[in-house]
């Protein structure tokens, strides 16, 4: 053998593929900002390769592109990285084109893997070379086998390929391969991973016929003609075709040989007000167009695209007769949405052709694709929201709804008629109202240049009259009540909750539920915790046919209820009753909708068994709308500590040292989130329904509280227009020890003898159980196992005798392995402000840490706290850890939120900024792919105490900061600022 001949062997030999294409072959990380067409916001990593090395342009799947404001990094095999613009994405098919500047690599010249689509054959040896599973350079080897495969179905409401071919082969190609070239043993592509199936080995790859197609016009700088008659046809075998009366004769006497052709291409899809709506049916064969015969895809669609605003005529087989049917070509970048409208927290895109085909729908309206404040989405069909009317006009496309907005008020309720894309049958309608606090409104256009996409103002909506929403002028409530329980059912609200951004352990999370007006002159509303978890939510209470904006006043640190603030001025004053009740219990304690003088709630004795529902009472719950009343009498059947637990995903506030009461027969989970406990129409408990946690199975747990424990917070409340002072707590979590066991422990018998006498129900004592690890000094002086006597000489009877405090330390007096101790505890302040400040920055949610991260944390690093990011963030890069303390950035001390605002002043390039968005808005072209940003490191202490470093590349395009800030009155309202 001749030393050419070896070389040749050794060129062509699959044992030297992966040196020969190593340099083209490439990791891509991808990341789209916002929800947009078929994509969520969110990242990803796949595969891509050069396909030209002049122009620096490399092929890889839409769905790794992503249709949306997104952005890319290319690695090489050096782990050299470069920005990619998003050149061009097919409107229909799973491939993508990127490009890079060939100037930014050094050291290393990729070379073009050709594309031969001729080369597919079935029995082809092939190599898929990617990034399988994320692990680089990865070969994975196969046959070609099938070639005239119809797509793949993936589901609804994501992309799906439609109108080509599939090839098929067994690889087990997995996440990370997608974009990755599928290559004979010259080195060429045959293919472009596309997909594989998850429970087999089966892999499936896109034909190049189109890409090569597509390549050559982007090469030259041109958008790819492309024409759509808003039809899917499938492919169909020769059997098939004949039951459907297609004889072979007939169509070759037509003048189309179907020899050599494993099949026919037939009508599946028809979608409304469509070219082809009217012309083509369902179950038509198509064997030619204007003369040519088409007995697959690549010939269909090589005539439709060249054929864009032009009639066709299709040979088509129907009924068992041939027949000539015209219809014109639609430019398929017409129902290709380009732009995206951010109101609110609603992005909202025309309908998409990709979309509607997958419900047969026309290709009209506006789609809600993504509505983190639930302006436009009212989980009536959740992803698959349409709009088709606001205020009875129709919105058939973006422009139109533009149109209808223009010149509404953000206080005005809008109509909105939505329907489901899959199935049209399916409307709905509903009114919403503008979110009082929210970002400016946006519009993102693409540019078909670059493919990156500018911003600009949207200011059509105008601003509200008043901070306030107008209420209705006239009371639709009926005459007050003179009944008991009618009284009750006229002072129930509802509170309706809309989060502005991820906050103290809750994510976007629209809810409502029922309220209890406890003061009608200053407007304060009781509920359950469990609706205002979030506290950067905007907030309406709704009295009958009037809707008014509400503010968060305070949440209770030790028990499960919440404070909801309105303005009583905005309400007419038949609207809701006072409970002039004179029968209380306990005496003279001031009870919700009683305005007692003279009584100091702040001195209620709440040990006292008076204060408290016994085992044994009698009650009824009372709970409902302002329109029914629940009633469900019941007994108390056991007093017991509430237990709650957050576990390390959520974080959720926790609730421990509290005692609840429960009822027999345990009234059902309503949506009544607040029940009244009345026994001789006296209030003397709320039934409260407790904040969830996300992976907790229980998640409509009720409990029952005493009405007295809530009492003093109301009343500081009704004195002061700030947030009630904060309450001490001691840091531990108790638990009930029965006596004959503290006795074992070695609790003296006098003392016990002394217990029994001053409470002769008394049948347990409190032992530590935990101790909770937050700002408490290094030698604390509880430990578990701890049986607490006396607090400041004072017997300890029931759990509220430790659960607060008002002075910074106390004198316990314990029982520590059978020793009786004194100990000077200090105490921790644990407030019910709740967060008023929040910063978004390169997609973080940053706030101060809360008592529940506290509770869990080795170390307080910071008082910088991140809880949450937004999918798609640029910080999902770095392995994204959440539930961290951030004390450096960008080698910049951070102790403060103020300290991360100006770092970001410092790091962000405002002027590079406003002239990219400049250059993109007005389709220039771009050499780099580099997105207005910086690199930056973060220092990180994870809430175990270990500490990280990350490297983060900021894009103030898409992610650019901004804060929350609320100030300490209890009627603020949150305020949104970009940084």
């Amino acid at each position: 053998m001749t030393i050419e001949a070896i070389v040749r062997d050794e060129e062509h030999s699959w044992s030297t593929i992966q040196d020969r294409l190593r340099a083209s072959v490439v990791s891509i990380f991808s990341s789209q900002a916002i929800p947009f067409d078929t994509e969520e916001n969110a990242s990803s990593s796949a595969t891509g390769f050069v396909v030209d090395a002049e122009q620096g342009i490399i092929l890889s799947n839409r769905h790794v592109m992503h249709p949306g404001p997104s952005f890319h990094k290319a690695t090489f095999f050096d782990n050299q990285e470069v920005f990619l613009q998003p050149t061009y994405y097919d409107p229909e098919h799973d491939f993508a084109l990127f490009r890079y500047e060939p100037s930014e690599l050094t050291g290393i010249e990729p070379r073009a893997i050709r594309l031969t689509p001729e080369k597919a054959r079935s029995g082809l040896e092939i190599r898929v070379i990617g990034n399988d599973s994320s692990e680089k350079m990865s070969v994975l080897q196969g046959e070609l086998s099938q070639l005239d495969r119809n797509v793949i179905d993936y589901g609804a409401g994501t992309y799906n390929d439609m109108n080509t071919f599939y090839y098929h082969a067994s690889t087990s190609s997995k996440g990370g391969s997608s974009g990755s070239p599928v290559v004979d043993v010259a080195g060429d592509a045959v293919a472009l991973n596309a997909g594989s199936a998850i429970r087999s080995s089966s892999s499936f790859f896109l034909p190049l016929q189109r890409v090569v197609y597509a390549l050559e016009h982007v090469r030259q700088g041109r958008v790819p003609p492309r024409g759509t008659l808003q039809a899917v046809f499938r492919h169909v075998t020769h059997t098939e075709a004949a039951r459907l009366g297609l004889d072979p004769g007939a169509a070759a006497a037509e003048g189309v040989d179907l020899a050599g052709t494993t099949g026919v291409l037939i009508v599946h899809k028809v979608l409304p007000a469509g070219p082809a709506a009217g012309v083509l049916r369902v179950g038509d064969i198509v064997v030619g167009v204007d003369g040519a015969a088409v007995p697959g895809f690549p010939e269909l669609f090589g005539i439709v695209d060249a054929a864009v605003g032009r009639s066709i005529g299709m040979r088509v087989f129907r009924k068992g007769r041939f027949a000539t049917l015209h219809a014109t070509v639609q430019d398929l970048y017409e129902v290709t949405p380009a732009r995206c409208l951010r109101i609110g927290f609603s992005f909202l895109h025309d309908l998409s052709f990709q979309e509607a085909a997958q419900g047969s729908a026309a290709v009209s309206g506006v789609k809600v694709s993504q509505d983190y404040g639930g302006l436009f989405r009212r989980n009536h069909f959740a992803e698959r929201t349409v709009i088709h009317e606001i205020n009875y006009q129709p919105t058939p496309s973006l422009d139109a709804l533009m149109r209808v907005l223009r010149g509404v008020r953000r206080d005005q309720p809008l109509v909105v008629k939505v329907k489901d894309f899959k199935d049209p049958r399916e409307e709905a309608v509903f009114v919403a109202h503008f979110p009082p606090v929210s970002p400016a409104d946006v519009l993102f256009t693409r540019s078909s240049a670059t493919g990156f996409w500018s911003t600009t103002p949207f200011d059509g909506v105008l601003p509200a009259l008043q901070s306030d929403m107008l209420p209705d002028p006239a009371s639709t409530r009926p005459p007050v009540s003179s009944s008991f329980a009618g009284r009750i059912l006229q002072c129930m609200a509802w509170v309706d909750v809309r989060p502005v951004c991820p906050a103290d352990g809750h994510f976007y999370r629209n809810l409502g539920g029922c309220g209890l007006v406890v003061d009608r002159g200053r407007g304060l509303v009781l509920c359950s915790a469990r609706l205002v978890v979030n506290p950067t939510s905007n907030l309406s209470v709704t009295f009958g046919a009037t809707r008014i904006a509400a503010t968060l006043a305070y949440v209770h640190p030790l028990y499960p209820v919440a404070f909801v603030k309105y303005n009583p001025e905005l309400l007419p004053a038949d609207v809701v009753p006072d409970l002039d009740l004179p029968n209380v219990d306990p005496p003279n304690v001031d009870l919700p909708g009683v305005n007692l003088p003279g009584v100091d709630l702040a001195n209620l004795d709440l040990s006292s068994p008076r204060a408290r529902l016994r085992i044994g009472d009698m009650v009824s719950v009372l709970s409902g709308t302002q329109s029914a009343l629940d009633r469900i009498d019941a007994a108390v059947s056991s007093r017991q500590l509430l237990s709650t637990t957050a576990c390390g995903s959520c974080l959720n506030q926790r609730f421990y040292n509290t005692e609840e009461f429960s009822l027999s027969p345990m009234p059902p989970a309503v949506d009544a989130d607040v029940g009244v406990v009345v026994k001789d129409e006296r209030i003397c408990g709320l039934w409260l329904c407790l904040p969830e946690c996300v992976h907790d199975g229980d998640r409509h747990r009720h409990v029952g509280l005493d009405i007295a424990l809530v009492l003093p917070a109301l009343a500081q409340l009704r004195r002061e227009d700030t947030t009630p002072a904060a309450v001490r707590v001691l840091d531990v979590e108790f638990v009930r020890q029965p006596i004959a066991t503290a006795r074992a422990l070695g609790v003296s018998l006098p003392r016990l003898q002394q217990i029994m006498r001053t409470d002769p129900r008394a049948c347990s004592m409190l032992r530590v159980r935990r101790i909770l690890r937050v700002r408490t000094p290094d030698t604390l002086s509880l430990e578990v196992g701890d049986i607490v006597l006396e607090v400041n000489g004072r017997d300890v009877l029931h759990i509220d005798d430790v659960a607060s405090f008002t002075s910074k330390a106390v004198r316990l007096t314990i029982v520590r392995q059978g020793r009786q101790l004194e100990l000077d505890m200090p105490t921790t302040p644990f407030c019910g402000a709740n967060t008023r400040r929040i910063i978004y920055w390169a997609g973080m949610y940053l706030q101060q840490p809360y008592y529940t991260v506290l509770a869990q944390a080795t170390r307080l690093a910071s008082d910088v706290y991140m809880f949450a990011h937004f999918n798609g963030a640029p910080i999902e890069a770095t392995a994204y850890q959440g539930n961290t303390f951030i004390n450096e950035i960008a080698e910049h001390p951070i102790t403060t939120l103020d300290d991360v605002v100006r770092v970001i002043q410092l790091v962000k390039d405002q002027g590079a900024l406003t002239e990219f968005n400049r250059r993109v808005g007005e389709d220039h072209s771009l050499r780099s792919g580099t997105m207005p940003g910086r690199d930056v490191t973060i220092r990180t202490v994870l809430l175990n105490g270990d500490d990280a470093v990350k490297s983060v590349r900021t894009n103030d395009l898409y992610f650019g900061p901004w804060q929350l800030t609320r100030g300490p009155r209890i009627d603020d309202h949150w305020t949104w600022e970009q940084l």
